[in-house]
C-alpha cells in the first residue's frame, strides 16, 4: 500500500469486482489466455453445446491440506507497513522497526506479521541485480524479533515500482520521466501500456531477486516464514505478465525452498475479482492473498485529504451493508473453488492480506466494520492481516509519536485492550567503528570518534 504517499486504491472496487462480473460468462480462457474452465452460466459446459466448440480443459484437483493447515496457524495478523517497503526504513515515519514493538504486539495476541519489503530499492538495476548484503542482514535481524516471539512472518516483494511504472504513455513528457517521477507527477497510468521492450529485463530482474531471497532465507523454518511473490500487480505488470512471473519464479523458489508455503496476491490491486485470472502453480502448499477495502467511500474517507468531520461516511452495520460483505466473501470462495478444484473439503486457502479503515471514519462505525469483516473472513476459514501497525497515513492502530492506541478497532479485531499503553523503546547504543587510516584517531572522553 501507499498510504501516506498516494491513494492507489481509487479504482480498487471498480476494477477488481468489475472483473468478476465481466468474466462470469467466460468459457475456457480469459482475455489473457489463462485457462479458467467452465463458469456458472457458461453454455459451453452444458450437454447441448456444439461439438465444434473447443474442448474445455480438465483441471486436475489438488490437495491443499498442507496450505490450509498453515493458513489456520496464521490466525490474527498485522502488517508492518511503511518500514521496509518505504524508500528507506525510516523514510515514511513508521520505521525503524523495533524489537520492543514486535514484543508488544505479540503479547497482545497477534500471531502473524505481514512484512512488506521493497527489494526493488535494495537491488542493483543491472545484471546480476545483486541485493545489498547489508539490507538482507537488516531484514534477517528483524525476522529474529518475530521468531523470538513465536510469530509467523509473511514476507513479500512490495512497491516494485521500477516494473509497475515502466509504461508507455500517450503523453510524451511522461515517457521522458524516470519511473519515480511518473508515479507522482500526474501521468495517467490507467491509459498507459506495458513497456514491452523492457518486459524481459524486468521479469529477469524479479527472477534474480527471488533467487537471491530464496537462497538467503532458505534455512528459516517453513513453519515460521512464508514467501509472498508480489504485492498488488497493476499497471506495468498486467494479468498475463503477472502469471508469467508466477510461472518463472515458482521453480526458482522451489529449488531451494521445497517445503515453504507460497502466497500469491491477485491482479489488479490484490482485488477479489482477480482470482479468476490468477494462474497458480500445481502445488498444494499455496495460499491466495486478497485485499479488502469495501465500501471504499467508507474505508478511505479523508485519505490524503483533511477529514470531513462535519459529514463522515457512516457504516452502520445495517443488514444491506452486511449482506454486501457476506456476498463479496462468498464470491471469493466460490471463484476460488471454481478456478482451483481441490480434493480437500476446504479448497485452496485464502488470506485477507490487507484490510482496514481510515482514522477519518467515525470510530463506532470503524469498529463495527472491522469486527464484521473479521467475523466473515473467519467464517470462511480465512486468516487475516490488518493494515497496519503504525504510521501508514491514517490506517494505523498505534500512534508511535503519542504512544496511544485506537482501542475500539483493536478490540474489534478480537484483541484484549486491557492495559494498552505506550511502547517503550530502549535507547540504542551509538554505533562505533574502528578509525581508518584517513580518519582522525583522536577521541572524546567517551571514546567515540568526534
Amino acid at each position: 500500500m501507499y498510504f501516506g504517499i498516494m491513494n492507489k486504491h481509487i479504482l480498487y472496487f471498480t476494477i477488481s469486482f468489475g472483473i468478476a462480473s465481466l468474466l462470469t460468462g467466460c468459457g475456457d480462457s480469459d482475455s489473457d489466455g489463462n485457462i479458467v474452465g467452465p463458469q456458472k452460466g457458461d453454455s459451453s459446459s452444458s450437454a447441448g453445446s456444439s461439438s465444434s466448440a473447443e474442448p474445455v480443459p480438465v483441471v486436475k484437483p489438488i490437495d491443499y491440506s498442507k496450505a490450509v493447515a498453515m493458513n489456520k496457524k496464521l490466525g490474527k495478523g498485522i502488517n508492518f507497513g511503511n518500514t521496509f517497503d518505504a524508500t528507506c526504513e525510516t523514510c515514511w515515519g513508521a520505521g525503524p522497526l523495533e524489537k520492543e514493538q514486535v514484543d508488544y504486539v505479540a503479547k497482545m495476541g497477534f500471531q502473524t506479521a505481514r512484512l512488506p519489503v521493497r527489494w526493488d530499492e535494495a537491488a542493483s538495476k543491472e545484471a546480476p541485480y545483486t541485493i545489498d548484503p547489508s539490507y538482507i542482514s537488516r531484514v534477517k535481524e528483524v525476522l529474529e524479533y518475530f521468531k523470538a516471539n513465536k510469530m509467523r512472518v509473511m514476507m513479500n516483494m512490495h512497491h516494485h515500482d521500477s516494473f509497475l511504472y515502466d509504461l508507455v504513455y500517450s503523453d510524451e513528457s511522461c515517457n521522458n520521466m524516470s519511473y519515480k517521477q511518473r508515479k507522482n507527477n500526474g501521468c495517467n497510468h490507467q491509459k498507459a501500456k506495458e513497456n514491452k521492450d523492457n518486459l524481459e529485463k524486468n521479469l529477469t530482474r524479479v527472477d534474480s531477486i527471488w533467487a537471491q531471497i530464496s537462497r538467503e532465507f532458505k534455512d528459516y523454518d517453513n513453519d515460521f516464514l512464508l514467501f509472498e511473490l508480489f504485492n498488488e500487480p497493476v499497471y506495468g505488470v498486467s494479468s498475463a505478465t503477472y502469471n508469467e512471473m508466477i510461472k518463472r519464479t515458482y521453480p526458482i523458489i522451489r529449488a531451494t525452498n521445497p517445503g515453504r508455503t507460497l502466497v500469491y496476491n491477485t491482479y489488479p490491486w490484490g482485488g477479489a475479482g482477480g482470482i479468476r485470472s490468477l494462474a497458480l502453480p500445481e502445488d498444494g502448499n499455496v495460499i491466495i492473498d486478497i485485499h479488502y477495502y469495501e465500501p471504499q467511500k467508507f474505508t478511505h474517507q479523508g485519505h490524503n485529504s483533511p477529514c470531513k468531520t462535519e459529514e463522515p461516511v457512516i457504516w452502520e452495520g445495517a443488514r444491506s451493508e452486511k449482506d454486501k460483505i457476506v456476498s463479496d466473501f462468498q464470491a471469493m470462495r466460490d471463484d476460488a473453488n471454481a478456478k482451483f478444484p481441490a480434493t480437500n473439503p476446504e479448497g485452496v486457502p485464502i488470506t485477507i492480506g490487507e484490510f482496514g479503515v481510515s482514522t477519518c471514519a467515525n470510530v463506532p462505525s470503524k469498529a463495527k466494520w472491522i469486527q464484521f469483516v473479521v467475523e466473515t473472513a473467519e467464517s470462511h476459514n480465512m486468516s487475516w492481516q490488518y493494515w497496519a501497525f503504525t504510521s501508514v497515513g491514517g490506517f494505523e492502530l498505534y500512534d508511535k509519536y503519542s504512544g496511544t492506541w485506537e482501542t475500539a478497532p483493536v478490540a474489534a479485531l478480537g484483541i484484549d485492550t486491557t492495559g494498552l499503553g505506550p511502547i517503550e523503546i530502549a535507547p540504542k547504543e551509538p554505533e562505533t567503528t574502528e578509525p581508518t587510516e584517513t580518519e582522525s584517531k583522536d577521541t572524546d572522553s567517551e571514546g567515540a570518534n568526534p
